[in-house]
């Protein structure tokens, strides 16, 4: 049976899967930032972030460099000149290679679950591979004895996505290190798929075949004249848009993964209707609100 969620705490979280800082951002909580030396900041225990892109953190420290930090990191205190670091580990390790002395960083208040917290923000920001996000979401379901349909609630997603998700967790250990050796990521559905086998052997078979976009053994061929169905559909690459580049990934993601179901559609549950019919009015309105 999962834990139930407070009301004070629901709405924290809830604040929390509508952005990143947002719950520190209320007018009865207010911001409270502290600038303290960077050498004061230890590491957090719960970082659910395992890998660090070295190109990424390189090119993040050029930003920094050149623009200044645009986001505060978050810190809890722990003692006279001690702080723990919440989320934003990439930014505090970007600042300390640039030798800055201090960063500017919001103070979680007390009470607020910091490995949560690191969760929810990593995970807006698509900092996270698919498998840290589902060993980060087994990690808090233990803590707390969460349910998905609590976690689903917190991370502002839909609860089968988080049900699939977790499933990551039975892939082997030999096919996540050869996703993480892999530069252009497969498709998350995909390792859904993968997911879904119970032996390590049928799992690295059918990655070996998905990865390099080949049929895997059995599997059946696409329709003929179907370029949709023959399209691969790996990590799509954004183009210049409106949009920043990690918004500009994610609708496209999501379109993937719309044209994926059409070709094999089921049966939609109330939930997923009602998560389409918000997106379809998002569109809409960002559509009729666009100048002419």
């Amino acid at each position: 049976m999962s834990r139930k969620l407070g009301t004070g705490n629901l709405a924290r979280l809830n604040a929390m899967s509508r952005g990143a800082l947002a719950v520190f951002a209320e007018p009865e909580q207010g911001v409270r930032m502290v600038y303290p030396d960077v050498d004061w900041i230890e590491a957090n225990p719960d970082q659910p972030r395992r890998r660090f892109d070295p190109a990424e953190l390189e090119a993040l420290t050029e930003s920094i460099r050149k623009y200044g930090l645009q986001q505060p990191i978050g810190v809890r205190e722990l003692g006279p000149s001690r702080f723990q670091l919440v989320f934003g580990e990439r930014r505090l390790r970007a600042v300390r290679a640039l030798g800055q002395q201090t960063v500017p960083c919001i103070l979680v208040p007390d009470g607020v679950d910091t490995a949560e917290v690191a969760v929810v923000e990593n995970v807006l920001r698509a900092d996270l591979t698919p498998f840290e996000e589902a060993d980060a979401f087994v990690a808090l379901v233990e803590k707390h004895n969460y349910s998905h349909a609590d976690l689903a609630q917190i991370m502002g997603r839909d609860r089968a996505e988080i049900t699939k998700t977790i499933a990551l967790t039975k892939v082997s250990a030999a096919v996540r290190e050869c996703y993480e050796g892999t530069p252009k990521k497969v498709a998350r559905y995909k390792l859904y798929q993968i997911a879904a086998l119970d032996e390590p052997e049928e799992q690295m078979r059918l990655w070996e075949a998905l990865s390099s976009d080949r049929p895997a053994a059995g599997a059946p061929a696409p329709a003929s004249g179907s370029a949709r169905a023959t399209a691969p559909r790996d990590e799509p690459e954004a183009v210049l848009s409106a949009f920043s580049l990690r918004v500009s990934r994610n609708i496209l993601r999501t379109r993937e993964a719309l044209h994926a179901f059409q070709e094999k559609p089921k049966r939609l549950e109330d939930v997923d209707r009602e998560v389409l019919r918000d997106l379809r009015s998002a569109i809409d309105a960002i559509l009729d609100e666009e100048p002419a």
